[in-house]
């Protein structure tokens, strides 16, 4: 819930198993620890208030692996369905619990400096993890609360903090491969050199093992083939001709035929046009006799009366007859001359198809001869051609070997170059990480003011260590204090980075777990972790702890505590805190510790 949520109580109650628990809900990958108390449990659940989502569950399996995540606070016994996975891989591309929970921060996908040579390493959720929890080992701890891994590089840890603090993240920063890197790919580079070099003069060896003459041996083979070349062209010119000749003869050879073939159709169809006249005249002579025997009948003395030609009255059509007796002689004269013309134009077409038919021999005969010439010339071309393509076999091959040749002399030339190499490195102090003076002492000033408000004896001077990336108290360095006073110190830290986080407008999710931060309150003589140093039973002489709890009832407006102890709280902490007592397992009370009795 909002505020303060206190759980404190006996050792082995399972306080620390609820870090753990949480971490493991927000991403984390180590599996949850081994306690008897987990047996028969098959999942765990989380129900988060998110800023855009709102309410929504989140389950995984003891085991790992991914998530599901449901709307709404779901029971556990019923959820209502499988709800939508999530993978567990921080980085995978599919939905992903990081990628859900940067998102409701509003941070997008960012790269951060893992080295000062620029390597890059993604942005996730579980770099925001240990600014939310802080697990008693991590609280007691002498390496800065800035880690966010054992593994995880110094360069990494310090730029992790930068982003948080800044908003700033390595996407400005260049790329450059370390000595280290450099003399390693160098070396890799050589070895593979050393394999294509040997490789190359091998394959020089067998295939030519006269390396040194072959390039004499190209000029004098360019020079044949250019020799050959010019024979091969003029034989092909000659063979253009003659077929250009040929086409050109086939052409005029179509030509004529066609000619000739239209000769014969025309005095074709003037043989029947002579057929035509001929019909004509022998109808026009039948009329013209047979008009003429009426002629002459018509001058006999009358069947009937007797009387002579001379002295009849009647003519009984003889004017019409001679009309038409004239009129067939005139057509019949008519049609002679037709006949006549007919005659010529037949002779004049038959001494033109003769003509052509001494032109076609002639083309044919032509045309014979020009096709010896091509079939004389074409094994002349063929044996020049095939020559040709020996000499430029043989070129080629040369060319191979000098190609292998010029890859001898590259390799051997890069061999010496990259041996010849000196890594380069960045200049000292060239590339800092982490935050800039400024930026630590104004953060400082943040935790400074909250070991103020918990009255921390002294007055308390902080300042930021840049090269550390840790406060020093009063000019010496965490680490060297007691664990009790690295505990309060890591706890302030933390706190800060939320304080500092909100007053710049920057993402934080407003969630801050402890896990014993009054470490210094401890009984030495019982407790796990030793008797208390100096400056450990300085603090559990003050009212620290009160002024502890009371500075966290006044802030717990904008964040959520959850804080774990093994002592109850020394005030009141009101209707608003939640608080959770362990009884333990040999202890009395409603809960004796993380799981339900």
């Amino acid at each position: 819930m909002d505020g303060i949520n206190l759980v404190w109580g006996a050792s082995n109650g399972g306080k620390s198993f609820i870090l753990a628990a949480l971490d493991f809900m927000m991403g984390g990958k180590s599996p949850l620890p081994e306690i008897k108390m987990l047996r028969g449990y098959e999942r765990v659940w989380l129900c988060l208030d998110l800023p855009g989502a709102g309410r929504v569950t989140l389950a995984r399996a003891v085991a790992g692996g991914n998530f599901q995540l449901y709307e709404g606070e779901v029971d556990p016994l019923s959820p209502g369905g499988p709800g939508q996975a999530l993978s567990a891989d921080h980085k995978a591309k599919r939905p992903n619990v990081s990628g859900l929970l940067l998102g409701e921060l509003g941070i997008g996908h960012h790269q951060i400096d893992r080295t000062l040579n620029g390597d890059k390493a993604t942005f996730t959720f579980r770099h925001v993890a240990p600014y939310v929890l802080t697990d008693e080992t991590s609280m007691m701890a002498p390496w800065s609360p800035t880690q966010i891994d054992p593994r995880a590089t110094e360069t990494f840890n310090k730029n992790v903090f930068k982003f948080l603090l800044t908003g700033i993240d390595g996407s400005a920063t260049v790329v450059m491969e370390s000595p280290e890197t450099q003399k390693t790919g160098n070396a890799g580079k050589l070895e593979l050199i050393g394999e294509l070099l040997a490789a190359a003069q091998e394959e020089l060896r067998q295939n030519w093992p006269d390396g040194a003459g072959l390039a004499d041996q190209e000029d004098r083979l360019d020079e044949a083939m250019e020799s050959v070349g010019d024979e091969a062209a003029e034989r092909q010119t000659r063979l253009d001709d003659l077929r250009a000749d040929r086409r050109a003869t086939l052409e005029k050879l179509a030509s004529q035929e066609d000619g000739r073939s239209e000769i014969v159709l025309t005095l074709g169809r003037f043989d029947l046009l002579a057929a035509v006249y001929e019909n004509d005249v022998a109808r026009l002579d039948s009329l013209a006799e047979g008009g003429a025997a009426l002629l002459a009948g018509a001058r006999r003395p009358c069947p009937h009366c007797g009387a002579d030609p001379e002295h009849q009255r009647h003519s009984h059509g003889m004017g019409e007859i001679e009309q038409t007796h004239a009129a067939v002689e005139a057509e019949v004269r008519k049609i002679r001359l037709e006949q006549a013309d007919l005659k010529r134009t037949i002779v004049a077409l038959l001494g033109k198809r003769d003509d052509l038919d001494g032109s076609i021999m002639a083309l044919t005969r032509e045309i014979e001869g020009i096709e010896a010439s091509i079939r004389s010339e074409l094994p002349l071309e063929s044996s020049i051609r095939a020559n040709y393509e020996r000499l430029d076999q043989a070129r080629e091959h040369v060319r191979r070997g000098l190609s292998v040749m010029r890859r001898i002399e590259d390799l051997e030339a890069r061999k010496r170059e990259i041996a010849a190499f000196k890594p380069t490195s960045l200049p000292r102090g060239s590339v800092v990480a982490g935050v800039s003076g400024s930026i630590g002492d104004e953060f400082a000033q943040d935790v400074q003011a909250i070991l103020h408000a918990w009255r921390y004896p002294g007055p308390p001077r902080v300042s930021f260590d840049t090269k550390t990336h840790d406060i020093t108290l009063n000019g010496d360095s965490r680490r060297g204090n007691g664990k009790g006073v690295r505990a309060l110190m890591h706890s302030a830290f933390k706190i800060g980075v939320f304080v500092f986080c909100r007053r710049h407008g920057l993402p934080h999710p407003g969630i801050i777990a402890l896990d014993s931060p009054l470490l210094s309150y401890r009984d030495g003589h019982k407790s796990r972790h030793g008797p208390l140093d100096a400056d450990e039973e300085l603090v559990g002489h003050t009212r620290l702890k009160h002024h502890f709890y009371e500075y966290l009832l006044r802030t717990s407006g904008d964040v959520q505590y959850v804080i774990i102890e093994n002592d109850a709280p020394p005030i009141d902490l009101g209707p608003s805190a939640r608080i959770t007592i362990f009884a333990g397992e040999d202890g009395e009370g409603d809960r004796l510790g993380f799981f339900p009795n």
